[in-house]
């Protein structure tokens, strides 16, 4: 086999394009999107991966399109027609999936944050209790292609959609599930099923033999402890004063109109209710 060599060319300039919004340094801010981009630059420290973070900060990457398993994209070359990248998601299966979506739901924090849309800190753990990690282990653990001469993988357009794709991760997190194989919805809707059903158990739940007696405990009983400081508070204003209750849905018919009731109470806190 004989290696095919092609020399640089500038990419045709493009408008429109999705631009980085990193106009230096490293891309992808949040903890998870440089764990994603840490990925391929770990597999390689060629020029084409310094190329293809060039192609995406000028906006060469035309259109990114994720679904469940895998990420595409049109990136604009120096030929006329822009060329085709597949980045597979290597999803987990359906059984997978459960397996990991039962160990969120034990952790009760877990599902809290992920229905107000944020990604917990720890949410790895869930998975690694399940043997699976939230990104691909390696590189070659992914399927990714493009439809361009290059010989080599990553080639400068995959390492361009790896870097859009990590700033997409930024602001929004679930797109990290979709590209494993799950939705958002339909993992929200998971996670509120188990922990509705009761299905979900509770580790940190001591065993009775376990637990100290209340009659020892009494010098402790009203302090916090050090449990306290894995607290974290994150205060802040909202524009919608019952987002936490639209985020659960509606509540089960046996509790009757609590719904309603909460609304308003949350509306006369805000001080947007005359009543």
């Amino acid at each position: 086999m004989s290696w095919r060599y092609f020399p640089k060319s500038k990419p045709r300039r493009v408008e429109g394009g999705i631009k980085a919004k990193s106009r230096r340094g490293k891309i992808g801010e949040k903890w998870w999107s440089r764990r994603f981009v840490e990925v391929v630059e770990s597999y390689s420290i060629s020029n084409r991966i310094k190329r293809g973070k060039r192609y995406a900060r000028g906006g060469q990457v035309l259109s990114l399109d994720v679904s469940e398993g895998s990420a595409h994209a049109a990136v604009q070359g120096s030929r006329p027609s822009p060329y085709e990248v597949h980045i597979g998601g290597s999803s987990l299966n359906a059984d997978d999936w459960e397996r990991v979506e039962q160990a969120m739901a034990e952790r009760a924090a877990f599902v809290a944050q992920l229905l107000a849309g944020e990604m917990p800190e720890d949410i790895d753990e869930a998975f690694q209790a399940c043997k699976f990690s939230l990104f691909p282990a390696s590189y070659e653990a992914m399927e990714t292609s493009c439809s361009c001469p290059d010989y080599a993988n990553p080639c400068k357009h995959i390492a361009a959609v790896f870097y859009i794709l990590a700033e997409k991760f930024d602001d929004d997190p679930f797109l990290i599930f979709r590209w494993r194989g799950r939705s958002r919805e339909e993992l929200l809707e998971r996670l509120r099923r188990l922990r509705s059903s009761g299905d979900a158990a509770a580790p940190d739940q001591l065993p009775p033999e376990q637990a100290t007696p209340l009659a020892e405990s009494l010098k402790v009983f009203w302090s916090a402890g050090s449990a306290l400081e894995q607290v974290r508070i994150r205060p802040g204003n909202t524009d919608v004063p019952d987002a936490a209750l639209k985020r659960l849905g509606t509540p089960p018919a046996r509790i009757g109109g609590v719904g309603q009731d909460l609304r308003e109470l949350y509306d006369l806190i805000a001080g947007d209710s005359d009543k």
